[in-house]
């Protein structure tokens, strides 16, 4: 009896020290949280917000992509976007663009997107990755990413209307995508300005001062292309003609500048 009494008491503490090392464990960070399947998608998504930002807790983004993803698989639209993004950076998980994509393509069906998902979910399916071609629905996503002011999505889609291959040839959409991007500082829309007006396409003539202008403002913007071909048209223009190309240039330069501020 009295060695029952013993047993039963020794079970006892064991049960409390387990408790007590358990709790300790939770607190550090060392244990699992409770599923999160247990919780409301509120919740989930709370708490991935937290882990991803390090708000209240320490960064985790591993952790974050894991509640990300238990929102997206219940049908969270906003869930579905940075469970793509995630992927598409590697951040918290693997880097693997066709996950990504299928997310992002998921969220932006299900009414959530950025210019920069409807930008990856034109390139994919231009290029067929992971995903059927279709060249009219890459134009639809391009011409929204455009739309939100994305200066990639807007040189990109300028290409596309420029050379024909793929969507209707436009020659006056490639003019206006390409001056978009090309007022955002996107370097390569820059020098793709100055091929317009060198080579009259899209504009109401030819017209050097104006490619040479365009060319000086993708070189500053860093485009390496540009520096050639300015460096070239300066072997075009005569002294007063390149004395004009400049002052323009500046006036261009000057514009962005303070369109983007």
């Amino acid at each position: 009896m009295r060695g029952a009494m013993d047993i039963s008491a020794l079970k006892c503490f064991l049960k409390k020290a387990a408790f007590l090392v358990g709790l300790l464990f939770v607190l550090m960070g060392l244990l699992p949280e409770n599923s999160p399947a247990a919780d409301t998608l509120e919740v989930v998504t709370g708490r991935a917000q937290s882990y991803y930002y390090g708000q209240g807790v320490k960064r985790n983004l591993h952790r974050a992509f894991i509640l990300y993803l238990e929102a997206a698989r219940r049908g969270d639209p906003d869930s579905m976007l940075v469970v793509g993004g995630m992927y598409m950076q590697g951040e918290g998980v693997a880097e693997n663009r066709k996950e990504g994509f299928k997310w992002l393509y998921k969220a932006a069906n299900n009414g959530s997107s950025s210019k920069e998902s409807q930008r990856v979910i034109g390139q994919f399916l231009l290029a067929g990755e992971g995903v059927p071609v279709n060249y009219k629905e890459a134009a639809h996503w391009y011409e929204l990413a455009a739309e939100g002011g994305d200066a990639e999505a807007q040189s990109e889609l300028a290409y596309l209307y420029f050379f024909g291959d793929k969507v209707e040839r436009d020659y006056d959409k490639a003019h206006k995508w390409f001056r978009l991007a090309a007022e955002n500082g996107y370097g390569l829309a820059q020098y793709n300005m100055g091929i317009l007006w060198y080579t009259g396409s899209g504009v109401p003539e030819v017209d050097f001062g104006r490619a040479y202008a365009w060319f000086s403002l993708a070189a500053a913007s860093g485009y390496q292309n540009g520096d050639v071909a300015k460096k070239f048209l300066e072997t075009q223009l005569s002294a007063e003609e390149l004395q004009q190309a400049q002052e323009y240039a500046s006036y261009l330069y000057k514009e962005i500048e303070s369109m983007n501020e």
